[in-house]
């Protein structure tokens, strides 16, 4: 915008799960970053909040935390907004600068239903025998709720989570992969983990990826397929 004109910006990122943009506020407020990402994430790096009239005010994280939760048990992609405070006088940014004293902003909530094509794919791959599995950066409540949209797993199991696969050693993760149908907020080491993981127990694994990141997991499955635009 002519207002805030954009000077610098670090793109979304699947390890760090947000991104941020650079602007210049004019000579009284400097350089400000605006940050969009998962909600533990921008949680984590905030210390105020503004609240609807614009006042600064504490940061209440569990009651934020609720709020999205609420709105991803309905199938909704939450994200979390936030800014730093005015005043830098860089024109570049780097993850340093985001690592704490942010001011949260709000959440934003988006429907992104599921395509009727796609509940069909798993239709007719599980009529083939093939167990298909959902991995996503999605919150594990989104997750959850969109696989029971279309039909995956039990419909009652929760997702498995990034953080918790962290906690897992390359045994525990084999017994897990099979089973669970949803994984969650899950970086693209993790994504390579898991094909390893379901490969070890005989299975031939086919994995779908749209971006640079799932270039490792492609290249490991015995199939690896790269979407377009359409997937």
């Amino acid at each position: 915008a002519a207002d805030l004109p954009r000077l610098d910006a670090l793109p979304f990122d699947s390890r760090h799960q947000y991104m941020a943009s650079l602007h210049d506020a004019g000579e009284d407020r400097g350089r400000v970053i605006y940050v969009k990402g998962a909600v533990e994430v921008i949680l984590a790096r905030s210390a105020e909040a503004v609240d609807a009239d614009g006042d600064t005010v504490g940061l209440k994280p569990e009651e934020v935390r609720a709020i999205a939760d609420e709105m991803a048990s309905e199938g909704l992609r939450v994200l979390a907004l936030a800014r730093s405070r005015p005043g830098a006088a860089a024109d570049t940014i780097d993850h340093g600068d985001l690592d704490v004293g942010l001011t949260f902003l709000g959440l934003q909530a988006m429907l992104d239903p599921p395509r009727p094509e796609a509940i069909e794919a798993i239709a007719v791959c599980r009529q083939a025998g093939i167990d298909v599995k959902m991995i996503t950066g999605d919150h594990a409540l989104t997750a959850s709720a969109i696989a029971r949209a279309i039909g995956l797993g039990d419909g009652d199991r929760e997702a498995v989570t990034g953080r918790q696969m962290v906690e897992m050693t390359d045994a525990q993760l084999i017994e897990v992969a099979g089973p669970a149908a949803v994984f969650a907020r899950v970086s693209p080491e993790q994504k390579l983990r898991l094909v390893e993981a379901l490969q070890s127990r005989g299975h031939v694994v086919a994995m779908t990826g749209d971006g640079v990141n799932d270039a490792p997991a492609l290249k490991r499955a015995d199939i690896g397929i790269a979407m377009g635009i359409a997937g």
